[in-house]
């Protein structure tokens, strides 16, 4: 097991808190740890501006008349200020991402900070919402 798949396991798990997330970074080719944290807006700072990263939100919420129930959604975020060349590098990343930063019950990706709410991360996560893209 690889030390991102150690933090992935230790951070994001069924005890673990509303808010709780691991970031990855695609850097020279690979995919690193960016780092881990607990609460949506801090992983809302975390993005970079110029980077292309890949993240599993931990959000606990009620799910078929269930309170508590916690869910691995995977973000995927390409800053604003990220050259082509990095988000080429990033997309040819995106599996082992996906690979490394699982389970996950559902995916999305990510366009702009301001709308990178708990909220709105549920509404675009859940069934049937169509897009899931937080735009």
């Amino acid at each position: 097991m690889s030390n991102i798949q150690q933090t992935v396991a230790k951070t994001c798990n069924a005890q673990s808190a509303n808010g709780a997330w691991v970031l990855l970074n695609v850097a020279n080719g690979s995919l690193v740890l960016k780092g881990t944290g607990t609460s949506v807006t801090a992983l809302q700072s975390a993005f970079g501006e110029d980077e292309c990263n890949y993240a599993l939100l931990t959000l606990r919420t009620t799910l078929q008349g269930i309170p508590d129930q916690p869910r691995n959604i995977f973000l995927s975020w390409k800053g604003p200020s990220t050259s082509a060349m990095t988000k080429v590098k990033g997309n040819q990343k995106a599996q082992e991402a996906l690979n490394l930063l699982s389970p996950n019950h559902g995916q999305l990706e990510v366009l702009k900070r301001a709308n990178f709410t708990e909220r709105v991360i549920l509404e675009k996560w859940g069934a049937g919402t169509g897009s899931h893209v937080i735009d």
